[in-house]
């Protein structure tokens, strides 16, 4: 007779902030998530947060702001400019998804996410439930750029980690906030659970990018042959492959 695995009795533990790949990548395969710290210098930071908060400008503020629940979702960022695929690009970040989604991975979706304070906390959920378990890998994973800092108080993303080995989601009170400084590369397989966390500041809104990978054969979210048509030509092979095309 076979028992059904138990949900765990303790949340587990955030594996450490680091500098050095090698470690995230054992992190990655262990508990699901990785925070690899000093991914992107200021310069870079700041082109970025730039040319999100232009980018937002184009997009309907949160609705209901004032009631605390809604973030600001700024999309199709492929398209806001050659920054952010770049970024998409990054081979750190890059060689760390393909650690867990298996040789050339293909970029799905590239979004920011801007948390305002008031913002309440978004419902815990996985990123590939499309997909009927049983999961035995990850069929995608996510590579969240920390803009800003990201606190516990300006609602930093909660993650489960070890989740992405439970049969079940995990019970909500073992969330746990994924902090750290501006430049984090954030990794998370997208069977772990997880959610934007609360912004209970007062005045600290924080922005993150959200680079959305899938395995090679797997059917990206966009279709970049057609909403980047006119910039075929000039892709590098590299960049095409990426992309799908």
């Amino acid at each position: 007779m076979t028992t059904r695995p138990t949900r765990p009795a303790r949340p587990a533990a955030l594996p450490p902030l680091t500098d050095d790949p090698d470690e995230a990548r054992e992190h990655l395969a262990a508990h699901g998530v990785a925070r690899l710290t000093g991914a992107l210098p200021e310069p870079a930071l700041s082109e970025l947060r730039g040319a999100v908060l232009s980018a937002a400008l184009h997009d309907p503020p949160p609705a209901d702001r004032a009631q605390g629940v809604a973030s600001q979702r700024v999309w199709a960022l492929f398209a806001q400019g050659e920054g952010f695929l770049r970024l998409a690009e990054h081979p750190v970040a890059l060689d760390l998804i393909a650690s867990i989604l298996g040789p050339s991975p293909l970029l799905s979706n590239l979004s920011a996410n801007i948390t305002h304070p008031g913002t309440g906390a978004m419902t815990p959920h996985f990123d590939q439930d499309w997909a009927e378990r049983p999961w035995p890998h990850a069929l995608a994973a996510h590579a969240i750029w920390m803009l800003d800092d990201f606190t516990e108080e300006n609602g930093a993303t909660l993650v489960v980690p070890g989740s992405h080995l439970a049969p079940e989601p995990p019970p909500d009170a073992h969330l746990v906030p994924a902090t750290g400084p501006a430049g984090t590369a954030l990794l998370l397989d997208a069977r772990v659970w997880h959610g934007t966390g609360r912004n209970a500041s007062a005045d600290d809104s924080r922005i993150g990018v959200l680079a959305y990978y899938c395995r090679s054969y797997v059917r990206p979210q966009n279709n970049f042959a057609l909403m980047l048509f006119e910039h075929l030509q000039k892709m590098s092979p590299a960049r095409r492959e990426l992309l799908g095309l």
